[in-house]
């Protein structure tokens, strides 16, 4: 052998020691499995669902999870069975996790009793299914339910006419809000009566135009249950020329800053968008093994306007609206509020994906 072929030789077998040595490749110090997390949603028809949607991706792509979580967005019509359809789909892509926002609490159930049965973890949030399987992050609909029935309760002192909103008829969070306003004003408020309902599905427009054909057939109004857009109450009330009123509705920033022009009494429903998020970090523990309860209510607090800060039976949290955290006076009355939670720093401009 050359000296030259013996230098190579030699050269070889040292490389190859060294190799030996390291035994098998590594993955870079810190790195760690990439999880695939698909979230499901069934409307994008408010202001609500969009920040939602955004909270999610900021959080999957916040310096903590980027690395770790790859979040795709499946957003579909309310109907439940386009929601399935699209469930269906995913389930054949084998993600490592399905977030559902559900379009029916039951509806959904067998096609996430498929998922969950070939290991993908579910986690139902907001509007939750409700089969066994998945994991859940509900509001306490029942509780928020009785709260904004007993503050327009007290604040009505028993008595008056009043409107109530339906919502989106058929989801989990409308249903309930009907059955237990309708049960607790029997029960509690005989001489408050129900003299007109309308379905605001949540959304501005629907609003408006369901309160403003309320005002047309009824002289005399004083409260309003809804789960949705006081602004838009008081544009049809001032459009008809008449005094707003009393009302209850989503915890959305253009709803407070019109109860505070008007010194209106106002109670918000505590629906922080945020839950995106937080539902994509309950599933990455999941995912982890690391032991989370299995349900799991993921707000509690109600808000109430300047003007509403009265005594009144409640089994949720209720604070009168702060600026700068709960309230934005020259914000943007699309937004959702609190906006951030936790650790996390999102901002109004990053959920309104401005």
């Amino acid at each position: 052998m050359s000296t030259k072929k013996a230098l190579v030789a030699l050269m070889g077998a040292a490389l190859a020691a060294l190799a030996g040595c390291a035994g098998p490749p590594q993955q870079a110090a810190g790195a760690t499995e990439k999880y695939t997390i698909v979230l499901s949603n069934n409307y994008m028809g408010n202001e609500w669902r969009p920040q939602m949607v955004n909270g999610a991706t900021l959080v999957a792509g916040s310096p903590e999870y980027r690395d770790i979580v790859d979040l795709q967005i499946r957003n579909v019509d309310t109907q439940p069975n386009l929601q399935i359809a699209s469930l269906q789909t995913i389930i054949r892509q084998k993600p490592d996790a399905i977030l559902v926002d559900a379009a029916s609490p039951t509806a959904l159930n067998p096609t996430l009793e498929q998922a969950c049965a070939q290991g993908i973890k579910v986690i139902a949030f907001d509007q939750i299914a409700q089969t066994p399987c998945a994991h859940t992050m509900p509001q306490d609909y029942a509780a928020e339910a009785a709260d904004m029935v007993n503050w327009l309760g007290t604040v009505l002192q028993g008595k008056g006419n009043i409107l109530m909103d339906t919502g989106l008829p058929g989801i989990p969070i409308s249903t309930t809000f009907v059955d237990v306003w309708t049960k607790t004003l029997a029960e509690k408020y005989p001489d408050i009566k129900v003299v007109g309902t309308y379905s605001s599905q949540y959304a501005p427009g629907p609003e408006l135009q369901g309160v403003s054909q309320q005002l047309a057939a009824n002289t005399r109004i004083d409260g309003i249950l809804s789960g949705g857009y006081i602004s838009s109450q008081i544009a049809a009330f001032e459009k008809a020329g008449r005094t707003p009123v009393p009302a209850t509705g989503l915890d959305i920033n253009g709803n407070m800053q019109e109860c505070e022009r008007l010194k209106l009494p106002c109670f918000y429903i505590g629906a922080p968008a945020f839950v995106g998020g937080m539902a994509v970090e309950q599933a990455v523990k999941i995912l982890r093994g690391e032991t989370v309860p299995k349900d799991q209510v993921y707000w509690d607090t109600n808000y109430l306007s300047t003007a509403a800060d009265i005594d009144f039976p409640h089994q949720q949290k209720a604070e009168v609206i702060k600026e700068g955290e709960s309230y934005f006076a020259t914000g943007s009355p699309s937004l959702v509020t609190p906006v951030t939670y936790g650790p996390n720093a999102l901002t109004a401009a990053a959920v309104l994906g401005s």
